[in-house]
């Protein structure tokens, strides 16, 4: 009984105002409450969430908690719907507006698409669409209209936005020029280390790295892991400490230091290779920098575009005339 009686007052308040029909101007256009419900399609969400979850269904339309959630929502609509109108009049502003013909175009086949794919006539897809709480076809006609007029707008605004949207070269150079650290390799050493507090055990470590033993063998024979045993970036002081690196680059490789001594540890390195510092050249990085920069313009474009849409939204007349129950 309570929720009859709450689901009822939901479709008072509904049919009441259908009868004033208007429940918002944008610029003068003019939202009726039908445009409203096909936009909000509350039956169809209903219908959905019946099926999905009939316990959430039923403490929805069974409380006055529930109703307050529906008319949030549908408020939630109205708001949106508003902005996507005052899009496309955005759009009319700046002469992209979309070919009313080609978008009723795209309507029709879509529409024909649905028939096809569904195998049913215009008179079978009406019944299933409002079977399934999408409202007649007359309806999903107008939705899809609505929609892919707004979508269209969007594109057309970007589109002029960012039409003389380009990169130079003197643009990619000068990225190439302020990061090229960006786009070069440090040097990297190959290298066998060890590290023990023990010097005896140091020295001979040396013996057997020098004696060309492996990094595995040495480990299991001293019971004791490699610091290092590859390739790490010049300066690279995870691993070896700052004061040793002066020994390392000033050696040549195949070199086996003298054992290091630092903080009280010691040090048995090997250089087994080195590989130079080299920058990729600008033509190597030339379209990555134009793409990166492309991007950057974009987003710049994509804000400059939201600015000057919250300045139309501004300078726009827009009433609402519905008058819901919510504070």
């Amino acid at each position: 009984m309570k929720k009859l009686i709450v689901l009822s007052a939901l479709l008072l308040t509904f049919t009441i105002f259908a009868q004033q029909d208007v429940v918002a101007i944008v610029n003068g256009i003019n939202i009726t409450m039908d445009e409203w419900n096909r936009e909000a399609n509350v039956q169809k969400l209903l219908t959905e969430l019946q099926n999905s979850n009939p316990t959430f269904y039923d403490v929805l339309t069974s409380s006055q908690e529930g109703l307050i959630v529906i008319e949030r929502y549908r408020l939630k609509v109205l708001d949106q719907l508003m902005r996507k109108i005052l899009f496309v009049q955005f759009a009319e502003k700046l002469n992209v507006s979309p070919d009313d013909k080609s978008v009723r175009t795209d309507v029709d086949t879509e529409i024909k698409k649905m028939l096809s794919d569904l195998k049913m006539t215009e008179s079978q897809l009406n019944e299933y669409l409002v079977q399934f709480g999408m409202g007649t076809l007359e309806d999903y006609k107008q939705r899809l209209y609505f929609n892919r007029r707004y979508s269209l707008s969007v594109s057309n605004v970007y589109a002029l936005y960012l039409k003389d949207t380009k990169v130079t070269d003197d643009e990619i150079k000068a990225y190439y020029d302020k990061n090229k650290d960006k786009y070069t390799t440090p040097a990297q050493y190959d290298l066998l280390a060890f590290k023990t507090k023990d010097r005896t055990v140091a020295d001979s470590i040396r013996k057997d790295v020098v004696a060309g033993l492996s990094a595995d063998e040495i480990s299991k024979k001293y019971n004791i892991s490699a610091l290092v045993n590859g390739y790490i970036n010049h300066n690279d002081t995870t691993k070896i400490p700052q004061s040793l690196w002066i020994y390392i680059t000033s050696t040549i490789k195949g070199t086996t230091l003298p054992v290091q001594t630092t903080q009280g540890e010691f040090y048995v390195i090997r250089v087994r290779d080195v590989k130079v510092s080299s920058t990729r050249p600008l033509t190597e990085v030339s379209e990555e920098i134009r793409k990166e920069l492309l991007t950057q313009k974009q987003e710049q474009i994509t804000k400059k575009v939201l600015s000057d849409f919250d300045e139309f939204i501004k300078s726009s007349k827009i009433q609402i005339l519905y008058k819901s129950s919510l504070k």
